[in-house]
């Protein structure tokens, strides 16, 4: 781990005041440092990531630029006096940027009004002339014999969710045949941050800024904006129709999505249970933000009860937002 002093130089900060305080442990490791310039937020990539994490950050700053200059409510990367590429560069083993510091703002003003046109201006910065899904999403669509295999070998393991395989499977294979139907023909493939959560959302004493444009990727305009509205309003139907209409003003199209409109909550839920249960049945380990083998078995169970109820809200909510 570098010293504040070696940071500090590397991005030219003035002088530390004091250590790294670790802030959020993720994909990536953050901190605040402060110097004799100013706070600042330090974000440093784990070395086992690699060339991959090189090659998603040179195609994620591409992007962020666009983004910036079109006016964004975005912070600017500071740039490093070294540069391994764009606003990155090599300490030690680790990758590093670097931003100013921004102390959020309490109480939290509803930002479902800036949420809806902000996902609009991202979306229109780079549209793709063509149609399909991103082989990302193609991830969660496992074929029936596998979602099969997995509950039989769960029966055998005496899994404590192998009997919840009547109720919820159908279910499962009903998202994966129409994320399957829908991987040829959606029409409004953009390129976009591809993180719109809670957390990325920071309260700035000016207003809402959008941080974290590391995941930068492909995505239906339509299916993302309906899983971030999903998200930010909590599943609750007012909330959602106040961010999604907000989007629509300021000219995003939800109108062909139709009831699949919070497709992408769906496939998000399947392909976690994938995830989870393949850690479960031992082919593979877990991802840092699973948890325990308790907590991975508890979830799956929760998942697969609760699935039937989800996907019925989820398309009564498509439903009651585009009425």
């Amino acid at each position: 781990m570098p010293t504040p002093e070696e940071v500090a130089r590397a991005f030219d900060l003035g002088t530390p005041a004091g250590g790294l305080v670790h802030v959020r442990r993720g994909d990536a490791d953050t901190w605040r440092l402060d110097t004799s310039t100013g706070r600042y937020f330090v974000k440093g990539y784990f070395p086992a990531a690699g060339v991959h994490v090189t090659d998603q950050l040179a195609a994620a700053m591409v992007f962020e630029r666009h983004a910036l200059a079109a006016g964004i409510d975005m912070p600017k990367p500071i740039p490093p006096t070294d540069p391994l590429l764009g606003w990155v560069a090599r300490i030690e083993d680790r990758l590093f940027r670097v931003y100013r510091w921004i102390d959020h703002q309490t109480p939290e003003p509803d930002i479902s009004a800036w949420l809806g046109r902000t996902m609009l201006q991202v979306h229109q910065l780079q549209p793709l002339d063509r149609a399909g899904l991103p082989q990302w999403w193609r991830h969660a669509v496992q074929p029936p014999e596998t979602w099969e295999g997995w509950f039989a070998e769960a029966r055998h393991r005496d899994a404590a969710w192998a009997g919840l395989q009547v109720d919820s499977l159908p279910h499962v294979l009903a998202v994966s045949a129409r994320i399957a139907e829908l991987c040829d023909v959606v029409p409004d493939l953009v390129t976009t941050h591809g993180d719109f959560k809670i957390h990325n959302v920071v309260m700035s004493p000016s207003g809402p800024v959008l941080v974290d444009w590391d995941s930068v990727r492909t995505d239906s305009a339509a299916l993302e904006a309906g899983r971030s509205a999903y998200i930010f309003g909590g599943g609750e139907p007012k909330q959602v129709k106040r961010i999604l209409t907000a989007y629509v003003a300021a000219g995003g199209d939800l109108g062909w999505a139709g009831a699949d409109l919070f497709l992408s909550v769906a496939r998000n839920v399947i392909q976690v249970l994938g995830e989870q249960i393949r850690v479960s049945l031992g082919e593979t380990t877990a991802a840092r933000w699973m948890g325990d083998r308790t907590t991975i078995e508890t979830t799956i169970g929760s998942t697969l009860r609760d699935l039937p109820g989800k996907l019925d809200h989820l398309h009564q909510l498509a439903t009651q937002t585009l009425d």
